[in-house]
């Protein structure tokens, strides 16, 4: 069985940058769709109310797990070039009764003002998490930092935001 979960996301380019804020993962769309509106109510979210980005994410799914050869994405971010493609019969992640997902990045320095960073996936437990790194570690560009990757545990349907910006 193919499950996924909801990724709530802002993203907004002013005059001097283009910004992305992750806003949580959820198992529920009603969830996801509250917390946007909370966050409407703080500075930054509402001068930019039309920019966020509710998509569904595949659970277990591993980005990148060819490895890579060039810096990817704007300002060396990896915004995945399409969401993912999540069958007809996949389901929602609820039923799986999870309090937190493993999501895996990584990211390395190409100078000062400039990372490169690509999202490798989210992931159900935090063995399944670490396996991928360790299968990672090995193929192209990934092996030439191999301690660049971050796993992080995220609480589902938390607020990940308790104020504004700008």
């Amino acid at each position: 069985m193919k499950y996924f979960l909801y990724a709530l996301e802002h993203v907004y380019t002013d005059k001097t940058h283009r910004d992305r804020k992750f806003l949580g993962y959820f198992d529920d769309l009603e969830k996801a769709q509250k917390e946007k509106e909370r966050l409407l109510l703080f500075r930054g979210f509402s001068d930019y109310p039309n920019n966020f980005y509710l998509k569904k994410v595949e659970l277990n799914k591993i980005n990148w797990q060819n490895g890579f050869t060039e810096v990817v994405g704007e300002m060396g971010r990896d915004y995945l070039p399409e969401d993912d493609f999540i069958h007809d019969y996949s389901t929602i992640i609820k039923e799986l009764s999870l309090k937190t997902v493993f999501k895996v990045s990584h990211v390395y320095s190409i100078h000062t003002f400039l990372d490169d960073e690509r999202e490798i996936g989210v992931f159900s437990d935090q063995k399944m998490a670490t396996d991928v790194v360790d299968l990672l570690k090995q193929k192209d560009g990934f092996n030439n930092y191999p301690d660049d990757f971050i796993v992080s545990e995220i609480l589902l349907n938390d607020k990940q935001w308790s104020s504004g910006f700008g």
